[in-house]
């Protein structure tokens, strides 16, 4: 359960992106670019709220100076503070129009941003998952995705808070150079603000959200080994291993918020020393006998520099924000432009319909390099044999069964359907004629029905029923509160483990596979499930190429040949009879898992308790879903 590494994975870790500032930028535009039509209505609202705002504060002043004349004409006054209002008004819907349009197009941005994710992670090969948590893979999905909403909206205000700095500074430089002048003396402060706080920001933010990434995954792996935990006392050693990772992570949120708060004065400071440095100068412009200012002119310098600032400043704030977007971006794009190590060739093409059997030529396999779990294997399954593989815990088996239905690819050597190399084959078209009946089985939030449906959509009610009835599935479905439309919790938590396994061979029969593939697949069920499985192997997987993996001896004993590993090697190979004369390393195996589980005793009393028991059945009841349904008049 502990995950050692979790706390010292961030420890004296330099966080600095991967790609360069251009490939990040192209990226965040080129899915902006699908909402094209709603920024650049947006960009306009934005560019013509900023112009208004540039410009209201003129109308202000020019009514405080008329104020200060005497006799002034009232309505002129009063105009110029209508023109005030209507400017102010029509800036602030401006302003909300374009904000309601923006978030429109971040919420479709992420939407799309987090179908290819998906999509991507959907069509991965398995080695990615081996390599990372998937706690860490759902942040880069949620929290990171959150992240570049932020970044968008900066990207898209750039662009107005630019224009209402020049537009401010050309303003300001119309009513006095010298009052334009004096708010540059703030630019160099606000420059080292961004650069300092840019630079430590982007490596702390990077820190905080792969930090927030490693306590996602180990919440979830926790969560789903609880059971685990509780068996054995671990509640404590559980909770202080996520401690030390949620630790870690306020550490450096901590630090990130830290930066923000000695930032925040900073920027103010920097703000009040610019509008006194303007009270300044434009007071000492303003009095004496010849005066060079007006009262409504030194008026509008405070205002106007204020306004000079807040861009500069906001922009200066963004910058941070702006870095944890960027990190943010890369980290999606690790998922992105990771390359599949299983893909389909250029030349691949769909399995053809003669091509069946398997062969194994010299193939070496290991997840970890330098770690062979296969070594020089050689073996054939021919058209219609049914095969089991035997062996220890380790010896290799399940990586057989992985290997065939290609979810990795052998180091060396190569596999073989008929005679077609597995790396010839379309995924898809391998996928549709091989199936796997796991050891651990896995059930959808989903119906019964649909869970058993998966293996072939457009299956009916009916086969789905009969299918059932004939491994026996159906005895314990109608009795579920709803049966066959019993809604399953994740995994099928809400059932047996037997009773998942039984669903979910029934689902992979639906399917009608080819060659099909058993690791493990009755180990979960009692005798009595397992005599009903096995009446029902004998008419689904008959003439069917089928490998079987298994430490149950009703699974293999009646295996035309039995492959014996050990060490992932083949060490024997024959004939359940033939391997016991041999009284080699297969007679040990049977005498200390196979012996005592008398599958004469278990096969032939299970199976006259099951004809008894469905002889007893009442006639087939309609499927339970709506569709099947009558109403009371037969209707």
């Amino acid at each position: 359960m502990a995950i050692r590494r979790g706390p010292t994975a961030l420890a004296g870790e330099k966080f600095k992106r991967s790609r360069p500032l251009r490939r990040l930028l192209a990226a965040q535009f080129g899915y902006l670019g699908r909402f094209k039509k709603t920024i650049v209505i947006a960009t306009i609202f934005a560019i013509i709220a900023t112009i208004f705002s540039a410009i209201d504060p003129i109308f202000l002043a020019t009514g405080i100076n008329l104020v200060l004349v005497p006799g002034a004409p009232l309505g002129a006054i009063l105009f110029l503070g209508i023109i005030y209002v209507v400017l102010r008004g029509a800036s602030w819907l401006l302003s909300s129009s374009y904000t309601w349009l923006l978030s429109g197009a971040q919420a479709g941005y992420i939407r799309s941003l987090q179908q290819d994710i998906y999509r991507k992670l959907v069509h991965t090969d398995l080695s990615y998952y081996r390599a990372k948590q998937s706690g860490e893979i759902t942040s880069r999905v949620t929290t990171d995705t959150d992240n570049l909403a932020v970044g968008i909206q900066i990207i898209i205000d750039f662009a107005s808070q630019m224009l209402l700095l020049v537009a401010t500074f050309m303003i300001m430089w119309l009513v006095n150079p010298l009052i334009a002048l004096t708010s540059l003396v703030v630019v160099p402060v606000v420059i080292i603000i961004v650069v300092l706080f840019g630079t430590v920001g982007q490596r702390t933010m990077l820190a905080s959200q792969r930090a927030i990434g490693l306590v996602s995954g180990q919440v979830a792996e926790n969560l789903s080994g609880i059971h685990i935990a509780k068996a054995f006392n671990r509640e404590d050693e559980t909770a202080a291993t996520l401690s030390k990772l949620n630790q870690e992570s306020y550490r450096y949120g901590f630090k990130f918020m830290m930066l923000m708060t000695l930032m925040q004065p900073m920027v103010r400071a920097t703000g009040i020393a610019a509008v006194a440095a303007v009270l300044f100068v434009g007071g000492s412009l303003a009095i004496g006998t010849t005066p060079l200012l007006t009262l409504g002119e030194v008026f509008l310098g405070v205002i106007l520099v204020q306004r000079f600032l807040w861009p500069l400043l906001t922009l200066s704030m963004m910058a941070t924000q702006f870095q944890a977007s960027l990190a943010s971006m890369d980290r999606v794009l690790d998922i992105l432009e990771a390359k599949p190590s299983i893909q389909d060739t250029e030349t691949a093409v769909p399995l053809q319909a003669s091509s069946d059997g398997i062969s194994f030529d010299n193939v070496t396999f290991s997840y970890i390099q330098g770690a062979e779990v296969l070594e020089d294997v050689n073996f054939t399954v021919y058209p219609g044999e049914l095969v089991a593989i035997v062996g220890h815990t380790g010896a290799g088996k399940t990586t057989i069964a992985a290997l065939i239905n290609r979810f990795y690819d052998p180091e060396k050597g190569s596999i073989r359907i008929g005679e077609q190399d597995l790396r010839s084959i379309t995924l898809e078209s391998l996928h549709e004629n091989v199936a796997l009946i796991a050891q651990e089985p896995y059930l959808f939030d989903d119906t019964v029905m649909e869970n058993i449906r998966y293996g072939r959509p457009e299956a009916t009610n009916e086969e789905i029923l009969e299918l059932s009835r004939l491994i026996g599935a159906h005895e314990f479905i109608e009795v579920l509160p709803q049966g066959y439309e019993t809604k399953l919790s994740e995994g099928g938590k809400n059932l047996s483990a037997g009773q998942v396994q039984m669903i979910s061979i029934a689902r992979t029969m639906l399917a009608n596979p080819k060659i099909l593939i058993l690791d493990e697949a009755t180990s979960r069920l009692d005798a009595y499930s397992e005599s009903l499985v096995q009446t029902a192997q004998e008419q689904l997987f008959s003439n069917r190429t089928t490998i079987v993996i298994a430490h149950r001896l009703t699974t293999i004993a009646n295996a035309s040949r039995l492959l014996v590993f050990e060490n992932g090697r083949i060490i024997e190979q024959g004939t359940h009879e033939e391997l016991l004369a041999m009284r080699g390393h297969y007679k040990a195996l049977y005498d200390t898992y196979y012996a005592h589980q008398t599958a004469e005793e278990i096969s032939e009393e299970a199976l006259k308790i099951a004809q008894e028991e469905l002889a007893k059945e009442e006639p087939p009841k309609p499927p339970l879903g709506p569709s099947m349904k009558k109403d009371k008049n037969g209707g």
